[in-house]
């Protein structure tokens, strides 16, 4: 706890070091000194990135939570390779990837948001870091789809059931039921493999894209996983 509130302190005397230049810059550029400007144009190269995406998520009129994964990863790439040689800039961009670890550090291992994000066209696969986070969540699917199909073959075979004489006795009929349900069994199989396989497989969508949009195109040659990513994608980002 001791260590967090001076983390948090020191980032608060750090903004109020950063603004203090900034209004001066604003208000009177050729009062800058030439160190000030350097620590001025470190500072922005570190909080570009937050900026930007702090507009990307404001200005989206439905942000979905399949972008929250993708979003955290992409502020990593623009953060952690800056090579800066002002110390107050290289100060403000530890506390700041400490802050992202702490809140967003294990963000792939939450289901909700690791299946949204693998379901939605635009994303997939390719912005996980973490590999057992990825196979976890795509296993998660493919536990959904089986479920679906299953439920199927259920009342499938109780329609079948029903249209068949009561008096029609055949010793080989549990045979044949065997033969059926292995029957269906292979083909869902084959099924949540084939539709899994040809998601995963195809191109990415455009990110100005409504994903929802791109999964109504998608829903006849994809109809169980149609069902489980519109589930998924109608979360908010919040």
């Amino acid at each position: 706890w001791n260590s967090t509130y001076h983390m948090i302190e020191r980032f608060l005397e750090l903004r109020t070091i950063v603004n203090d230049i900034i209004i001066r810059y604003k208000n009177a550029p050729p009062m800058l000194t030439a160190s000030e400007l350097s620590i001025l144009s470190s500072v922005l190269q570190v909080l570009r990135p937050i900026e930007a995406a702090t507009k990307e998520v404001s200005a989206d009129k439905y942000c979905t939570s399949s972008k929250i994964i993708p979003l955290i990863h992409c502020l990593l790439l623009k953060i952690k390779p800056l090579k800066l040689e002002e110390s107050l800039a290289k100060e403000l961009q530890s506390v700041i990837l400490k802050e992202i670890d702490k809140r967003m550090g294990v963000i792939e291992r939450v289901t909700s948001l690791a299946i949204a994000t693998i379901l939605d066209p635009r994303f997939k696969k390719m912005h996980f870091t973490d590999p057992i986070a990825c196979s976890s969540a795509v296993a998660k699917v493919k536990e959904f789809m089986k479920a679906t199909i299953q439920n199927e073959v259920v009342e499938s075979d109780s329609s079948d059931h029903s249209d068949k004489p009561e008096d029609n006795f055949s010793f080989w009929d549990d045979h044949h039921k065997l033969v059926h349900k292995s029957w269906k069994t292979a083909k869902s199989d084959d099924a949540i493999s084939d539709e899994l396989s040809i998601y995963l497989r195809s191109p990415v969508g455009r990110l100005n894209e409504n994903p929802l949009e791109i999964w109504n195109d998608l829903k006849i040659q994809l109809p169980k996983l149609h069902t489980i990513a519109y589930k998924y994608l109608t979360m908010v980002g919040t």
